[in-house]
């Protein structure tokens, strides 16, 4: 198993552009996406994965990136400040960045890694639950490694991203962590128990 864990807080760059072969999608991304993308291009270090590779991506609570929500919802009140279909249609949605729709879909992190090495094998996306990535990893199909990812972005803007990439079968044996253990938090103990290489 070879695992890259990776922590930017608000303050650091992400070096998103050096892990893109064109740049042009990085403008789609936000944080943990931008984070993911590099922590995974750390993990294969250029490695070329079979494109049948099975990829499962934990998202995490992203609890700092504002979207522009209160602005949409302040444009959306009518003179009485009830919610108004035709404010939200003509007036709110007007507002928004086409390209902000690919920042608020959990799939995103998900999506751009697999455009990015070409995987178009079994894949999906769990929302946090570090049982349910292990699980998912444990039913991948066989014959090619598994590539497992999470991702949680902190009220500060610190955001965690980590990845794992492993053959199905060391899934087999490995203990389940609690339903209350988030899906990064495994990655962060698999490096703080074995290092960046697992033999």
């Amino acid at each position: 198993m070879k695992i890259e864990f990776n922590t930017y807080t608000l303050e650091t760059a992400i070096p998103v552009e050096s892990y893109l072969k064109k740049r042009k999608p990085a403008k789609f991304f936000n944080r943990e996406t931008a984070a993911a993308v590099v922590c995974v291009g750390r993990l294969l270090k250029g490695e070329t994965l079979n494109t049948d590779t099975s990829f499962y991506y934990a998202k995490g609570q992203v609890e700092y990136q504002d979207f522009g929500l209160e602005q949409i919802a302040a444009a959306s009140r009518d003179d009485s400040g009830r919610f108004c279909r035709e404010r939200f249609v003509t007036k709110a949605i007007a507002g928004i960045s086409p390209l902000t729709q690919f920042k608020i879909l959990y799939n995103m992190p998900l999506s751009f890694v697999a455009i990015e090495h070409h995987l178009t094998g079994d894949n999906a996306v769990i929302y946090a639950s570090g049982s349910g990535l292990i699980t998912q990893a444990r039913h991948a199909p066989p014959g090619f490694p598994v590539l497992l990812g999470a991702g949680r972005v902190f009220p500060d803007g610190t955001v965690e991203s980590g990845f794992a990439l492993a053959e199905k079968e060391e899934f087999q044996n490995a203990p389940l962590p609690s339903s209350y253990v988030e899906a990064i938090d495994i990655f962060s103990y698999w490096l703080t128990l074995y290092g960046g290489n697992v033999k």
